[in-house]
């Protein structure tokens, strides 16, 4: 059956390896009983008929089914038979019923478990990677690919159920006239060669609508991510007609798609009328009973549906194929490119932090790195400014000392150890990052001061409020802590969440915080009240601003300032003013 599978079909079932066999079991369970069933109708014809229970032309069934009933009684026999009929199809109803319950809870299942495996795969491989994928392709295979799978899995339990229903009633048929079966599948064959045209037709038509879903997943994101910058540009029917495009190609590859698997069924039905009418001309030669032929033609004609059940799974099954195949790159890659880290818990910073020539260069990116050669140290307890121009290395300096990226070259101590060797989460777990970009997730206030420190008392979240300034607004929203801060804090300010960041930053106690301009938003009232917190947390706390503003500046003990991705100098804010350097001549252009 493995060739009428798109690959990785069955590798979704792996984690319940008692489906397959179950449905399977169900199928062919179910598939005995009504075929049973409709083999009953023999010996009742023959008892309305007073025929021969059996014909030369005749298979062995007829003749099995005859000595199976001979005991009962003939003033009996046609309401037992009658019974027995109508308990075989209630019996193939419950199994046929239960198919159902499990397929769709496999259904469910599997969507599930392919949305928590794309989360789960992003979140644990390396964010070089991950940064690179395509955002559309990625919600796309969140949203439409991880159910098409669920949907793909329940095609799978129907072509089970169809399978074992076509082999049992194959078998029934040949038992009752090996010669009527063979001419059924004499005139079956070219159905099934249409059939494999129509799957290799679908297969290209399903790759084209994940190709087009993908392309209306990235114009809906960027609608809804740049929807303040569409308006003041005043761009919004641009954007409306971008969109409709993109809605207009997804439906259209939606509508071939559906057009190739919908018409596979009509054409095939005009394909099973010859069936009939030869298997009526060569029982007519061979001289077949009227109870065997009807039970013949009764099995047939409950075949008929199975068989165009099963090449419309197929059709159906290969326009799946692309989703099923970028699901399993994206795992695979995914696990191949796990997050690197070390084994060694990080220790208590004690000493310094320090870079040793490290260079750093964006895959993809401009020919010049991002870093080259960098060397310089944050000692403990120390505030250390990082100064430059856009690009010239502040955030790749910041990205590596949190190992979202690895040095291409050089190394990164921590107190003599290499950074490389230290367990990543323990590491992350002395950081605090607060940024320009605030990133709040959607939940309450409380849930967001919380993200990186779950089992805080409310006292800590209390003292952490107060550090960022952000008391007063929090306890004058509605629901204070628990009020909504909206998809990406669309519900707060600028400022206000630039201070619930902070928040978060401050409540997890860290032994190296990075605040990337991360009061730019606020005030300046609010700003130096923040400005006075953190420099209480000097001595006890390492800190590493990003900066511009003279102010921010002035709280640090060293500034160092970077240019095109190398140390340009570095001293003390008074010393690199008053000397006639960068420092000095960006703060004279201010």
């Amino acid at each position: 059956m493995n060739r009428l599978l798109p690959a990785g079909l069955l590798r979704l079932a792996q984690p319940y390896p008692w489906v397959v066999p179950l449905l399977a079991l169900l199928g062919v369970l179910a598939s005995m009983a009504e075929g049973l069933g409709i083999g009953l109708l023999i010996p009742v014809l023959d008892t309305v008929l007073g025929a021969t229970p059996a014909t030369s032309a005749a298979g062995p069934l007829a003749g099995y089914l005859a000595a199976a009933v001979d005991w009962i009684p003939a003033d009996y026999r046609l309401p037992l038979l009658g019974g027995m009929i109508f308990l075989l199809i209630a019996v193939k109803t419950v199994l046929l019923i239960s198919h159902a319950r499990v397929a769709a809870w496999v259904n469910g299942r599997v969507a599930h478990d392919q949305r928590v495996l794309v989360a789960s795969s992003l979140l644990e491989s390396d964010y070089a990677y991950v940064s690179r994928l395509d955002q559309g392709q990625v919600i796309s295979l969140f949203e439409q690919q991880s159910e098409r799978a669920g949907e793909a899995m329940s095609l799978l339990c129907t072509l089970l159920a169809t399978v074992s229903t076509v082999l049992v009633f194959t078998v029934l048929l040949a038992l009752l006239s090996w010669q009527l079966t063979l001419v059924v599948a004499a005139v079956v064959l070219p159905v099934s060669l249409f059939v494999r045209t129509m799957t290799r037709r679908s297969r290209r038509l399903g790759e084209a609508l994940v190709q087009t879903w993908a392309g209306l997943s990235t114009r809906i994101l960027e609608l809804v991510t740049s929807l303040r910058t569409v308006r003041l540009f005043g761009a919004e029917q641009a954007e409306v007609e971008r969109l409709a495009a993109a809605s207009n190609a997804t439906r259209r590859a939606a509508l071939r798609t559906g057009f190739a698997i919908s018409m596979t069924q009509p054409l095939v039905e005009l394909f099973y009328i010859p069936v009939f009418l030869a298997v009526l001309a060569v029982a007519l030669r061979l001289g077949i009973g009227l109870p065997v032929l009807f039970a013949f033609l009764a099995l047939l004609y409950r075949l008929q549906s199975p068989l165009k059940r099963l090449d419309h799974v197929r059709v159906e099954l290969a326009a799946y194929a692309v989703t099923l195949r970028d699901l399993a790159r994206l795992l695979d890659e995914a696990a191949a490119r796990p997050a690197p880290s070390g084994s060694r818990p990080a220790p208590p910073l004690r000493a310094q932090v320090a870079f040793e020539q490290v260079s750093f260069r964006y895959t993809g990116g401009a020919a010049v790195p991002a870093l080259d050669g960098v060397s310089l140290q944050i000692r403990r307890g120390e505030v250390v400014a990082l100064v430059g121009a856009s690009g010239s290395g502040k955030s790749t300096l910041v990205n590596l000392l949190c190992r979202l990226y690895e040095p291409e070259r050089g190394r990164i101590l921590v107190d003599g150890q290499p950074l490389a060797e230290l367990d990543v989460a323990s590491w992350r777990q002395r950081l605090a990052f607060a940024g320009q970009d605030s990133d709040l997730m959607a939940g309450t206030v409380r849930e967001n001061i919380t993200l990186g420190c779950p089992e805080a008392t409310p006292d800590q979240i209390d003292q952490a409020l107060r550090l960022a300034s952000a008391s007063d607004f929090v306890s004058a929203l509605p629901g204070g802590l628990d009020a909504e801060v909206g998809p990406r804090g669309s519900n707060l300010s600028g400022g206000q969440r630039q201070r619930i960041a902070l928040a978060r930053a401050f409540i997890r106690q860290p032994e190296l915080l990075i605040l990337d301009e991360a009061t730019s938003a606020v005030d300046n009232v609010t700003e130096a009240e923040i400005q006075l917190a953190i420099e209480a947390l000097a001595g006890r706390t390492t800190i590493l601003l990003i900066a511009h503003r003279l102010g921010t500046l002035r709280m640090a003990g060293r500034v160092i300032v970077l240019e095109a991705g190398r140390v340009a100098e570095q001293g003390t804010p008074a010393e690199l003013l008053a000397a006639d350097g960068l420092l000095a001549r960006q703060h004279a252009l201010e």
